[in-house]
């Protein structure tokens, strides 16, 4: 994948109340820094100046967040309405988001489920940072749930490596990077919680491959492609497949 300009936006879903996108890895959502021109928000003005309402900050209504290094799905709504029946359905938790990931290692089950609690680091140095309960310097630790399920087994880059689905059933910052880290499967590219040491992939290796939210008189249902393939990323080299990804998300739905 080419990195992210003004006008390669990507639109996955388009109605008069919504519009989702395939956002772009290593690009801010939005941003109060004069010198960073580049955002979602930006390519969104670009693309649609005509839907930019002058009544929000940024110009359009993020029905959620995705982290900067994060791709992949992301809702957006068009009209104030349109933004208070999202944000039902997220409070609700009918929302459905599975990712993909690329993390270190072969994990060795098929399925897991993650229970570790997540607070804030407050520890020196790593302000940003969440961790788990019963770490030094975790501050206000909330229980989270994290469902992981192995799709394919292969290598990055010569490292062994494993593709897998990840399901949040709870909303932490960060919380699927921090559960795969603590499990000692950190994701592939994932600079802050391998404490700087995988800085060589292009990317991190998370993406918002679904999304599903039953908002009041109108499904949106996505996906957004799988960027982790050989065909767009020749450092990944599958081995094994576990499950289908196709499959998968059927169970899912």
């Amino acid at each position: 994948m080419e990195p992210g300009t003004i006008d390669n936006l990507s639109i996955l879903y388009q109605s008069s109340d919504f519009i989702v996108v395939n956002k772009h890895w290593d690009i801010r959502i939005d941003s109060k820094m004069w010198y960073e021109t580049l955002t979602l928000q930006s390519q969104l003005r670009h693309r649609f100046p005509e839907l930019a309402d002058p009544d929000t900050y940024y110009g359009f209504r993020f029905c959620h967040q995705l982290a900067f290094s994060t791709s992949g799905a992301l809702c957006v709504a068009l009209n104030k309405a349109a933004a208070g029946s999202a944000y039902k359905c997220f409070k609700e938790r009918l929302v459905t988001k599975a990712y993909l990931a690329l993390v270190r290692g072969h994990v060795s089950q098929s399925r897991m489920t993650i229970r570790y609690a997540i607070g804030k680091n407050t520890t020196e140095g790593r302000t940003h940072m969440m961790c788990i309960d019963g770490t030094e310097g975790c501050e206000n630790p909330k229980p989270c749930q994290s469902e992981l399920i192995v799709l394919e087994h292969g290598s990055y880059s010569g490292d062994p490596v494993t593709k897998v689905l990840l399901q949040p059933l709870t909303g932490r910052t960060h919380q699927l990077r921090v559960h795969c880290s603590a499990v000692g499967h950190p994701i592939v590219g994932d600079f802050t919680y391998s404490l700087g040491q995988d800085s060589s992939p292009y990317r991190m290796m998370l993406h918002a491959y679904y999304l599903r939210i039953p908002a009041r008189g109108e499904l949106i249902e996505v996906c957004a492609p799988d960027p982790f393939v050989p065909a767009m990323d020749g450092n990944w080299e599958p081995q094994r497949v576990t499950r289908r990804l196709e499959d998968t998300i059927q169970e899912l739905k």
